[in-house]
C-alpha cells in the first residue's frame, strides 16, 4: 500500500481533500493533530465513511467535517486502498468542503456569544415578556439547562454535538431566556446536581498526591560529618579527570594530536538542502511529493 505524510503547517485538510478528490484517489486519510484525531475514508475521491475523536454523538458530515477544519496544526497521512470499515454512500467532497467553511464563519459569531465552554448557563427567573412563544429546539434546550449547568454539560444534555448545541444556546441566551454567567461563579450551584455533590463529598478528604508538590525544588541531603543535622544542597559531580601520560601516549602513536583529548566532539554536518534537521522533507519538497504523488496511477 502507498502511504503518504504531510504537515497541516503546508497543506490544509480542505485542500488535501481537494486534491484527492481531484486525483480520483482511494483510501484512508488521517489526522493527528491539536484537537485530537480524525479519519476521512475516500473512494475514488468521494468521501464515504468520516470520524474524529471529538465527536462523540456520532455526528454527521457536518459535525466530523467541522471539527476536523478547526485543526490549526498537526499531521496527516494517506494509505492509499485502505477501505472504509464502514462505508456509506459516496458524497462529493467540494459540497462538504464548502459547507464546513460555512460553519467556519458561523462559528465566529457563535464564539462572540457563547465565549467558552466552562461558562455557566442559568434560566431568567422573569420571562422577557408575558407571552413567549418557543421553538421546539429552544424548549429542548431551556429543559438541558435546567437549574443550571455549563455550556459543555448542556451539549452534552441535547446529544446533538458542539456546535449544534451551542447554535441553540445562542438563540435562547439572545432571546432573553436564559443567563451567561462567568466560569468562576457558578462553581457552588453546580453541585446541586447529586452526582456533583457525591463527588464533592468523596473529594473532601483526599489527601493531596505527590503530583501537587513542586517538582522543580532544589533536592536536599543531609551532611554526614560530625553530629550536625542541618540540610544542605546536593554538591554537584566533580569534572573528569584528564587523559593519563598512556591515553595520551597512545593517542598519539594513532597520529592524531593528544590535545584533542580533552575537546568536544565536532557537532554534525548540517542537513542538505530540502532537508529539515529531524530528516522531514522541507515544505517546498513536501508540497513536490504530494503532487508527484497525486498525479501516479492509482
Amino acid at each position: 500500500m502507498a502511504m503518504l505524510q504531510g504537515s497541516l503547517d503546508n497543506f490544509t485538510l480542505d485542500e488535501v481533500l481537494s486534491l484527492l478528490a481531484g486525483a480520483h484517489k482511494s483510501g484512508h486519510l488521517r489526522i493527528t493533530g491539536d484537537r485530537g484525531t480524525g479519519s476521512l475514508w475516500v473512494q475514488d475521491g468521494e468521501l464515504v465513511q468520516a470520524e474524529a475523536s471529538n465527536v462523540t454523538t456520532g455526528g454527521d458530515w457536518e459535525d466530523v467535517l467541522f471539527e476536523l477544519l478547526r485543526f490549526e496544526s498537526g499531521n496527516f497521512s494517506f494509505v492509499a486502498d485502505d477501505m472504509a470499515p464502514s462505508p456509506s454512500e459516496p458524497e462529493s467532497v467540494a459540497p462538504l468542503v464548502e459547507r464546513g467553511r460555512e460553519l467556519l464563519v458561523e462559528w465566529k459569531s457563535i464564539e462572540g456569544a457563547i465565549r467558552t465552554l466552562d461558562h455557566f448557563l442559568t434560566p431568567v427567573k422573569t420571562l422577557p415578556s408575558e407571552q413567549v412563544m418557543l421553538t421546539s429546539s429552544e424548549w429542548e434546550t431551556i429543559v438541558a439547562i435546567g437549574e443550571g449547568r455549563t455550556v459543555a454539560q448542556t451539549c452534552g444534555r441535547l446529544g446533538i454535538g458542539e456546535f449544534k448545541g451551542c447554535r441553540h444556546i445562542k438563540t435562547v441566551v439572545e432571546r432573553g431566556l436564559a443567563v451567561l454567567d462567568e466560569p468562576s461563579l457558578p462553581r457552588r450551584v453546580a453541585l446541586s446536581d447529586p452526582e456533583q455533590s457525591a463527588l464533592a463529598e468523596a473529594s473532601v478528604d483526599t489527601p493531596p498526591s505527590l503530583e501537587d508538590h513542586d517538582t522543580n525544588t532544589v533536592p536536599i541531603i543531609f551532611a554526614s560529618t560530625g553530629s550536625s543535622s542541618e540540610p544542605s544542597a546536593a554538591v554537584p559531580p566533580p569534572p573528569p579527570a584528564p587523559p593519563s601520560p598512556d591515553e595520551i601516549r597512545q593517542f598519539g602513536e594513532t597520529g592524531n594530536d593528544p590535545s584533542t583529548l580533552s575537546e568536544v566532539p565536532p557537532p554534525p554536518p548540517p542537513p542538505p538542502p530540502g532537508i529539515n534537521p529531524d530528516g522531514s522533507a522541507a515544505a517546498d519538497d513536501e508540497a513536490s511529493l504530494l503532487m508527484k504523488y497525486l498525479q501516479s496511477e492509482n
